[in-house]
């Protein structure tokens, strides 16, 4: 296939002249063309075809050999196109390979049409711009194997003669003990034994190099279920010459039966597939190689003919050295442009090429212009059929920036280690992996500590026990995920106290934007989280002392309100209509206080029932639609599901997206819920069309006692709390709370429950 290759006239095809081929075209015949393993690719657009020696017997006598070498495939293979074209645009397409067993393909051989059945999986061949160019097509020929099986099933009575004579390896293993009743040729071949040492044995005695190999699980499984087993491509230990050698076998336990039913043998066929596997893994090793070079676009290629002593190399290869192509390259001025300087470091790489097979270093390089570059050179080493060096193929890259940026690395941790220690401020440094690797000298004086404590994570001792666990989960979510690290603990001091500290670290990325170190500070809060606690109990009780009173003027405002009813006094009625407003805006806002406390202190409790989502939500909305009967709350109901969960909590977060949506809406009156099913959640949703939030406070508003900034803060009054609540029931639900909106177009607020949790 070489020759016929190399005699073909390519200048009529889409490839044109092979000296002006592809590198990746060349490579990949090369590999193709040197592999005893049948091997078939399909070449660009016009899917030119090329095959190697091993795939020609495929094609048999009279057929379509050597006519189809450089045809287009669908004029090459008309017969079959509507079967293997899809595969091999799937393959240009998705990028992905493909696999396909025992494929019935017919093809013209032999004078006439062939059902013909294959093993072949599709490959990518990528391109130099990582593009990909064509497929490879790694396949073998399975139509006897196909046909013997087939032949088998049928056999019945004949199967004793049919297995002797068959073209793969067989036998029968009688009873429980498995016994060997018969075994071919070609079986015994692949035990490495004789009749005598296996017939009419069980074949754990006759082979027991077999025996621990999981394979009498095997026939067990078989024999008790009744149940045929496949393996393909397993390994297994076989002898040969007294070692045990590795052989990769296609093969069936199939059970045989007596006409109740019963399962009395076993018969097994075996193929020896070594051969093609360890082929395609040397094409599988081969494309890895060649995907590499190709992948790394910026990379420059090179290639050097050990024999002939001459060297290609890609246009990025004489980018690197400062010259527009490779046309403005030659190899003179490349050894004219290495430095001097690293003439030893590039002798030692060379001299353990010849002991590794393997070529790896960094070098100076001068452009023409006099300026110093840095490069990375890396390559394999190939041998030939007689094991001498042939060929070398890599790649270099150019590190010019890589060693400027370590260079002012270098001397910008030094100066932030100078600024850091003078700081009162604790200050530390991890390493990509999360690894603290500094302190600066306040953290020492706090703890009164020395650096041991970087060793074997020994800093954790400082944090107090009961924040250790959330100290090193959010340490190791940050370092995973390259997210900010925020966290608030406490660190015991010298004399024993723990004062609460406020942690925080960004990471430091070079223009890649690959995480190069971890910076991070720690403040004292102590005093504040102090503050913080009063607060919290001010409110508490503040709450509960202003719960009773208010409660009592809520009653005699309903008892004024019962008894004068009927009046004809507009202005009494208006004004118990406006205080029992107010009673009740302050009812809700003590509410909401004692709901921050019990958050805060970790005491809300949830009372969860199983109720229709639908009921409790027209519940709520006649409730508010009650109260504000200028607006009008429209609800699409398009699910009824249940849901397990506090009553009266969601009705607690609804009557909030309600209130809201209502007075943040005062130029539209309709408001509209919807409730629905998304991925087994129940979702319900509050849409205005009101003022809208910007996106700073889209991201802020369920945040506790944040208010809206900006000139409708006075005509929108409130203390911030409502939305806080409402996000901690739904988290404490195990659920989900968000906000779409924009300004001057309204908000849609929404939440999801879990369906029957």
């Amino acid at each position: 296939m070489e020759r016929l290759i190399r005699e073909k006239d390519w200048s009529k095809t889409s490839v044109g002249n092979p000296v002006g081929w592809p590198q990746s075209l060349r490579t990949a015949l090369s590999i193709v063309l040197s592999s005893k393993f049948p091997g078939f690719i399909f070449w660009g657009k016009d899917h030119l075809c090329f095959y190697n020696d091993a795939y020609r017997p495929s094609l048999g006598n009279e057929g379509k050999h050597p006519n189809i070498l450089g045809q287009m495939g669908k004029d090459a293979w008309p017969e079959i196109w509507d079967i293997i074209y899809p595969l091999i645009n799937q393959v240009f397409i998705t990028g992905l390979s493909t696999w396909s067993e025992d494929q019935l393909i017919p093809i013209y051989r032999n004078g006439k049409i062939e059902d013909v059945y294959w093993t072949f999986s599709y490959s990518p061949i990528f391109d130099e711009s990582d593009s990909i160019a064509g497929v490879l097509t790694t396949c073998v020929e399975t139509t006897k194997d196909v046909y013997a099986r087939r032949q088998l099933e049928r056999a019945n009575k004949q199967y004793y003669e049919n297995i002797m004579q068959a073209p793969v390896a067989m036998c029968i293993f009688k009873g429980r003990d498995y016994i060997v009743e018969i075994a071919n040729e070609m079986m015994l071949e692949l035990w490495g034994k004789n009749a005598s040492e296996v017939l009419n044995k069980p074949i754990f005695e006759g082979l027991p190099e077999a025996k621990d190999q999981g394979l009498e699980d095997l026939m067990n499984q078989v024999f008790t279920t009744g149940i045929k087993f496949e393996a393909f491509e397993r390994p297994v230990l076989l002898p040969r010459n007294g070692v045990l050698e590795t052989f990769y076998l296609n093969f069936v336990y199939q059970p045989v039966k007596d006409e109740e039913g019963k399962v009395i043998s076993i018969f097994a066929m075996a193929t020896d597939l070594t051969p093609q596997v360890l082929s395609k893994q040397k094409i599988i090793e081969s494309e890895d190689r060649l995907k590499i070079v190709i992948d790394a676009s910026r990379l420059g290629v090179w290639e050097y003919d050990v024999k002939e002593k001459k060297g290609i190399f890609s246009d990025r290869y004489a980018q690197i050295f400062g010259f527009e192509n490779r046309d403005k390259l030659d190899s003179t001025k490349i050894i004219k442009l290495l430095h001097p300087d690293e003439e030893a470091i590039r002798s030692a790489a060379n001299n353990k090429v010849i002991e590794t097979g393997y070529l790896n270093y960094e070098t100076k390089i001068f452009w023409e212009d006099g300026s110093i570059h840095w490069i990375e050179a890396n390559g394999k080493l190939f041998y030939d059929e007689d094991n001498n060096p042939a060929k070398m193929i890599g790649t270099i890259k150019d590190i010019t920036n890589e060693k400027k940026y370590e260079k002012d690395l270098v001397e910008r941790e030094e100066k932030f280690r100078l600024l850091a220690n003078e700081m009162p401020q604790f200050v530390w440094i991890g390493n990509t992996k999360g690894i603290l690797t500094y302190f600066n000298k306040s953290v020492y004086k706090y703890t009164g500590l020395d650096e041991s404590i970087l060793e074997n994570n020994g800093w954790a001792e400082i944090v107090h026990p009961d924040d250790r666990e959330i100290n090193f989960k959010l340490w190791k979510d940050a370092v995973k995920t390259g997210n900010d690290f925020l966290c608030e603990h406490r660190f015991v001091r010298k004399d024993g106290q723990y004062r609460w500290q406020l942690s925080r670290a960004k990471p430091f990325k070079d223009d890649q934007g690959n995480i190069k170190m971890w910076v991070g500070t720690s403040t004292d809060i102590h005093d504040i989280k102090e503050l913080d606690q009063q607060k919290d109990f001010f409110i508490s009780m503040a709450s509960h002392e202003l719960k009773t009173p208010i409660t009592s003027v809520k009653g005699y405002v309903q008892l004024l309100s019962n008894k004068y009813k009927n009046s004809n006094d507009a202005f009494l009625n208006n004004a118990l209509n406006i205080l029992n407003k107010q009673v009740v805006t302050l009812t809700t806002l003590v509410s909401d206080l004692l709901d921050v406390s019990k958050i805060n202190m970790g005491s809300l409790l949830l009372r969860k029932t199983k109720f229709a989502i639908n009921d409790l939500v027209e519940d709520v909305i006649e409730e508010i639609q009650h109260i504000n009967q200028k607006h009008q709350i429209i609800f699409c109901k398009e699910a009824n599901s249940k849901v397990f969960a506090d009553r009266e909590n969601i009705a607690q977060v609804l009557v909030n997206f309600l209130t809201n949506a209502v007075k943040y809406s005062p130029g539209s009156l309709n408001v509209e819920v919807k409730s629905s099913v998304i991925n087994n959640r129940v979702r319900i949703s509050v849409k205005d069309k009101g003022i809208g939030l910007k996106e700073e406070d889209r991201k802020k508003v369920f945040e506790r006692f944040y208010r809206v900034e900006g000139k409708n803060e006075k005509t929108f009054p409130g203390f911030g709390i409502g939305l806080f609540i409402a996000s901690e029931i739904i988290r404490k639900h195990n659920g989900k709370i968000w906000v779409d909106s924009k300004i001057g177009e309204g908000s849609t607020f929404y939440f999801e429950l879990p369906i029957e949790a």
